[in-house]
């Protein structure tokens, strides 16, 4: 072959070489075991064996002396037996043993005479520790000022009547004196179904001749029995309504009930209560004298109802009082939020609106449309939608409101409170009689007038058939709640 065919010939290919799995360790360097023995254990170095053998001899050194020290108190426990052994038998040296005195035949176990089982004396009772000191003898009860809120209400023949034409008196000098309550069950409470104008006088104590009469002819009743007294009544004793830890009357402050003690807050939260109540369904808008007795009366209740025993005083007295503004203003609140949609007034500022809602506004207040059902053919008296969906939005809200507290003031739904709903309903349409919504406040100076007009005016109905609409009332109530 020539040098030119040589050249010519294609280079030959490598050769190929089989692959390696990951896990073929064949070609890696293995170190030399060194440090470790043919049994697999690590070879401890020059220095690692001076420091273990300097530890073992520590060791060693450390179980010698406690060892030492065992030995040493062991030899001294053994002194202490053996010198109470001879100081025991120095003592009895003084007389005879019991095993020389055997030709006697009479032991010293034997020459003992029993005297019997002597009483044990009773264990001492032993009284529980009481801390009397100053500090806690002083502290005053810690009770939530809702307590009595919930308490039952006073049946009707128990609840307290004064006269309200005395004024409550204050101790001289004193800003908040307390005043005797005298628990007089003999008074009836008007009805809150009919309106009040004067406190009833007290009814008298039945007579014999009564008690024969309601006994009937089966049994008759003997003369001394009819004649005796009645038995005398314990007055309780009435305590001083104290204001709280730490308070100082300030001169034109406003009065709170949490300016007193717990107690006395809590009764008279409770007697703010009913007071708002009596207010709604008896009296919208008392007059002076009615609105002290109904401040007495209901602290008494109050009294009553939680078994507790406080003085009222003036300054209590117009907190009480006050609230028959804030439960009117309450009655208020509840109807504005649906008043304008209810009635379908606008509030857009147009001539066209503003025509519209001054029409309107006349309308309702014409032959007091605004309560009926059916505001244009004035038919269904007192049952305009409004009037239910305001009542649950305050007085009827739930298990805590008034109504549910004080049930016998709503069942049925008293002409006052009837007439308290419809000066509020009348007041608000007012507020639109110029076409454009002008807010107002509802005073007793501007709404007196229509609240009398209204009560008369619902009397009236319930008196063309008073069985018929008393269950109206009651129904009323019955959805109400």
């Amino acid at each position: 072959m020539s040098d030119s065919d040589s050249d010519s010939d294609p280079p030959l290919a490598p050769a190929k070489t089989t692959r390696r799995s990951r896990n073929d360790v064949s070609g890696n360097t293995v170190l030399s075991a060194r440090t470790r023995t043919a049994a697999g254990s690590r070879k401890s170095s020059d220095k690692q064996k001076q420091t273990d053998k300097e530890n073992h001899d520590a060791i060693q050194q450390r179980f010698l002396a406690s060892q030492k020290a065992y030995e040493k108190l062991k030899k001294q426990m053994k002194g202490l037996r053996s010198a109470e052994d001879d100081e025991d038998s120095s003592e009895d040296g003084d007389f005879e043993s019991e095993e020389c005195d055997d030709d006697d035949g009479v032991t010293f176990a034997s020459s003992i005479t029993s005297m019997g089982r002597l009483p044990v004396p009773p264990r001492p009772v032993i009284a529980p520790f009481r801390k009397t000191t100053k500090a806690a003898s002083t502290n005053t009860p810690k009770i939530s000022t809702r307590v009595f809120r919930h308490a039952p209400e006073v049946p009707v023949a128990q609840r307290v009547s004064r006269d309200a034409t005395v004024p409550p008196s204050t101790p001289s000098g004193e800003d908040d004196g307390a005043m005797d309550i005298d628990f007089d069950r003999n008074g009836a409470l008007p009805s809150p179904q009919a309106p009040l104008a004067n406190p009833p006088p007290p009814t008298s104590r039945p007579t014999a001749g009564d008690t024969h009469a309601s006994a009937g002819d089966k049994r008759r009743h003997p003369a001394s029995e009819s004649l005796a007294p009645p038995p005398k009544r314990t007055k309780p004793k009435v305590k001083e309504s104290k204001f709280r830890e730490g308070f100082v009357v300030v001169k034109g402050a406003k009065p709170k009930a949490a300016d007193y003690e717990p107690v006395p807050e809590a009764l008279l939260l409770r007697a703010m209560g009913e007071y708002s109540v009596r207010i709604l369904t008896i009296s919208g808008f008392a007059p002076t004298a009615l609105q002290l007795q109904f401040g007495n009366e209901c602290w008494g209740n109050s009294c009553l109802s939680s078994k507790q025993h406080y003085g009222v005083t003036e300054r209590m007295l117009k907190l009480i009082t006050k609230r028959g503004s804030h439960i009117r203003g309450k009655i208020v609140d509840s109807f504005r939020p649906l008043f304008a949609t209810h009635y379908g007034f606008q509030r857009s500022l147009s001539k066209t609106a503003i025509a519209a809602n001054k029409a309107k506004s006349e309308a309702l207040i014409k032959g007091a449309s605004f309560h009926y059902k059916d505001v244009v053919a004035s038919t269904g008296y007192g049952e305009n939608a409004i009037i239910p969906a305001a009542r649950s939005h305050i007085i009827f809200k739930n298990k805590h409101s008034l109504a549910a507290i004080f049930r016998s003031y709503f069942d049925p739904i008293p002409p006052a409170y009837l007439a308290l709903e419809f000066s509020v309903l009348e007041f608000l349409v007012k507020e639109w009689s110029t076409g454009t919504h002008v807010p107002d406040t509802f005073s007793e100076k501007d709404n007196a007038a229509s609240y009398d007009m209204h009560l008369k005016d619902i009397n009236k109905w319930c008196g063309t058939n008073p069985v018929v609409t008393e269950k109206i009332r009651a129904r009323w109530y019955k959805r109400a709640s």
